[in-house]
């Protein structure tokens, strides 16, 4: 799934269906972080919701609680690169903490999206999902890219929220593209990642 160019391929659906003249999106997107991981994940629903004509059912979860627990522990291992790199004075240990940080993130980036499909282990099947993706390298190789355009898009003129919401769009695509086992050549694999999802 994690193919070459799938992250930019991803972007722009992303930015299809986000700048769509009937599209709630942009309108919304303003509301996205105002509390939090709590209201990026209902921004999430509703890009969910647009993809499938259906709202996903796991809208009560406590998502502070969980997004607070996924980039603590990619915040973690980034943070115990820092150390060792003080601890032994070796600074070119820094050059790990991206690395890090993001190989930590990429076993939990389909957390929400599986939260709000009612999963009653988001991050075992988070993790579990990110294996059906490819594996950890794999799904690295598009997360990077995305967290690029999320976090530097802004800089870019591009506007902050905007790309900060489009890069939260694109990964819903790509759970959908999982979920419904499109572009994936294996007609087995296909039937067990789609038997594998909540719904």
């Amino acid at each position: 799934m994690a193919r070459r160019w799938y992250a930019l391929e991803l972007l722009a659906r992303a930015r299809a269906y986000y700048d769509a003249p009937d599209s709630r999106l942009a309108g919304e997107a303003g509301r996205a972080w105002r509390t939090f991981f709590a209201s990026g994940a209902a921004w999430m629903a509703m890009a969910l919701t647009l993809l499938r004509h259906q709202c996903p059912p796991g809208l009560d979860r406590s998502f502070n609680i969980l997004g607070t627990i996924k980039y603590g522990l990619a915040s973690g291992g980034a943070l115990l690169c820092v150390a060792a790199a003080w601890w032994w004075e070796n600074y070119w240990l820094l050059l790990l903490v991206p690395l890090v940080f993001y190989a930590i993130e990429a076993r939990m980036v389909f957390l929400f999206p599986l939260a709000l499909d009612g999963s009653p282990t988001p991050f075992r099947d988070a993790n579990r999902l990110t294996s059906r993706a490819g594996g950890t390298i794999a799904v690295m190789s598009v997360v990077m890219p995305l967290a690029g355009v999320m976090l530097g898009g802004g800089f870019l003129g591009r506007g902050f929220v905007r790309c900060w919401c489009l890069g939260c769009l694109a990964v819903c695509l790509w759970y959908e593209d999982l979920r419904l086992a499109r572009a994936n050549p294996h007609p087995a694999l296909a039937q067990e990642v789609s038997e594998s999802l909540p719904c």
